[in-house]
């Protein structure tokens, strides 16, 4: 195990926690499984929970971001934490991580993960330097788990039920095994979720202690509106802290857990000031895009000026480029016919293969997913097109521009745990 590093960590040494600022980079915004009391749909600097970022960056963006802080502030530890599961999407995580150690090789990589996709990367992981990992495991049977679970996705394949459930299990038993036989330290996270799987915790953690793990975070569910268990009352600190003492006996447990966002960055528990927010912003639209292949920024429009027309809807492209000092609207190009699938983006990346971004007033996933795999970074604003692409010619944000829908103050949160 990694006990040097480990009184480094904040999550793992609660000597750290008040000592060493951690930063989590929100680079895995995808999830391989649906978990009854979870939802990531909220955007909201007042909502203190996983699953919570107020952005999404690329691999690259989060260098920019990590750099901007660590000029403020005093980084000891790196995490990828979300707001989906790090290896939903493996490449973004993977290349967040080398590009930040290639940068900063003496800060402590971590990263948290529901387990499902992770044994093939174990491997990778140990040899790009990623010193703890935590997994979050609810329960070992998988009759408990298909009223945790409602799906999980595997190989291109969906599983339901109870299916889910088992094959999530034995992949997270997997995955414990081959962290700890590669020298990476292990924390369980288990949300504890009252009625459901309180039974759980004691053969989670004699689990742990079989295995080898270092730790064991308890976590009280948050109630979250709009999940399955939205109306389930939240664990008080007292039962929380009755499991954790019978757990006590196997691993050693966690009391000092915040409840992390996928963005949180700083002290443990001390709060994000607004300066910090704005660089994550500014790194969500920062232009790392262009390339000697992509020098061009694309966009929709229902009149030429404006970005105010939905990706899905578009009949044209309108295309910018940088000619000598000037920013010329150079030229349109037709969009290929709707209906087609897939098809359709692969086809858009065609026609707009020396373009670095593309910006719409709206844009689902599966687009967003494939024209990013072809090197086009869709960027979903409002407002004067001109505006945004000199400002990205310039290599500058365009946060101001950026679409955003918030939470209701009232469906927010605390966070402050338990400990």
């Amino acid at each position: 195990m990694n006990e040097a590093l480990t009184k480094k960590h904040p999550c793992y040494d609660s000597n750290a926690a008040g000592k060493v600022a951690r930063i989590h980079l929100p680079v895995a915004p995808k999830c391989n499984i649906q978990c009854k009391y979870c939802s990531r749909k909220y955007d909201c600097v007042n909502e203190s929970r996983p699953g919570v970022t107020s952005e999404v960056l690329s691999p690259a963006q989060a260098v920019l971001y990590l750099e901007k802080v660590a000029e403020k502030i005093p980084i000891g530890v790196v995490g990828i934490a979300g707001p989906g599961d790090a290896f939903a999407e493996p490449e973004k995580t993977l290349e967040t991580i080398r590009l930040c150690r290639a940068k900063f090789p003496d800060m402590v990589f971590c990263l948290s993960t529901n387990g499902l996709a992770l044994p093939e990367h174990i491997s990778e992981l140990a040899a790009s330097g990623v010193t703890h990992v935590t997994i979050t495991i609810n329960t070992l049977d998988p009759e408990v788990g298909k009223n945790i679970y409602s799906w999980a996705r595997f190989e291109k394949r969906n599983y339901r039920g109870i299916d889910a459930s088992r094959l999530l299990i034995d992949r997270q038993l997997e995955s414990v095994q081959l962290l700890v036989e590669h020298g990476i330290s292990v924390k369980i996270n288990t949300i504890l979720i009252p009625g459901v799987n309180e039974e759980q915790i004691l053969p989670i953690a004699k689990m742990a202690k079989a295995y080898g793990c270092e730790l064991m975070n308890i976590i009280p569910l948050i109630p979250v509106e709009g999940t399955v268990f939205e109306n389930i009352t939240e664990s008080s600190c007292a039962v929380v802290e009755s499991h954790r003492s019978d757990a006590q006996e196997f691993v050693r447990q966690s009391r000092h857990c915040k409840r992390c966002r996928a963005d949180a960055v700083g002290i443990l528990g001390e709060e994000t000031d607004a300066e910090i927010r704005k660089l994550l912003s500014d790194a969500s639209t920062s232009a790392t895009g262009f390339t000697e292949e992509r020098t061009k920024v694309a966009f929709v429009s229902r009149e030429g000026v404006l970005v105010n027309q939905h990706l899905g809807e578009a009949g044209e492209f309108y295309i910018y480029e940088q000619i000598g000092d000037n920013l010329a609207l150079s030229e349109t190009r037709e969009a290929p016919p709707a209906g087609t699938g897939e098809r359709r983006w692969a086809e858009v990346a065609a026609v707009l293969k020396d373009c670095a971004y593309l910006l719409t007033s709206g844009a689902g996933d599966r687009p967003v997913k494939a024209l990013g795999g072809s090197g086009i970074n869709v960027l979903t604003i409002e407002g004067l097109a001109h505006d945004a692409a000199s400002r990205l010619f310039r290599g500058e944000a365009v946060a101001h521009l950026k679409k955003r829908e918030s939470c209701k103050a009232g469906n927010c949160g605390s966070g402050n745990g338990c400990g």
